[in-house]
């Protein structure tokens, strides 16, 4: 009996583990290409559901859909002009623990490319004094569901300027119809 429960168990793990994969894969970046990871090896792992990716979940009231590169001196440090408490310069489990079993999951590593809250970042942009004045952003893994939350904001002068950052540090449009 305890070997047919583990056999149902195996099964059910694998057909989540696919249905997981399978919508990492369909998210869009702003580019409307495949998203792609915002963590990496080095660096703490990031995402909602720690999957490394900035994706659209379903209970995510934060939005965590812009991928930002922590790390980089340019602007002021998003943890402190938020007025978050310091995790920006923290340690966390590694990327690595993930995709590695060998790696073990108290090796923490620092927080560098992460995926922030779509509606802080907005925030971020507004009390760093503009676009020209924050760090990095890794384009590749900022979710599309961002632009689109923006857009459908249109005339929030605060939500224009994230969109219009976007773009800009980006080098993409996003037309009316998108």
């Amino acid at each position: 009996m305890r070997r047919i429960f583990n056999t149902r168990l195996n099964f059910i793990c694998v057909v989540l583990t696919i249905f997981n994969l399978h919508h990492v894969w369909s998210s869009e970046n702003i580019y409307g290409e495949t998203l792609e990871q915002c963590s990496h090896s080095g660096m703490a792992l990031t995402g909602y559901t720690r999957d490394g990716y900035c994706t659209d979940i379903n209970g995510d009231t934060g939005s965590h859909h812009i991928c930002i590169d922590l790390s980089s001196t340019t602007g002021g440090n998003f943890c402190s002009v938020t007025g978050q408490s310091d995790w920006c310069s923290s340690s966390m489990t590694c990327h690595d623990a993930l995709f590695d079993e060998e790696e073990d999951e108290d090796n923490y590593c620092p927080v560098q490319d992460w995926c922030v809250c779509q509606w802080a970042f907005a925030s971020y942009l507004q009390y760093a004094g503009g676009c020209d004045k924050i760090q990095d952003l890794v384009c590749e893994a900022i979710n599309m569901q961002a632009a689109l939350a923006y857009k459908s904001m249109a005339g929030i002068t605060k939500y224009d300027n994230a969109l219009r950052c976007i773009e800009s540090r980006c080098g993409v449009a996003f037309s009316k119809e998108q």
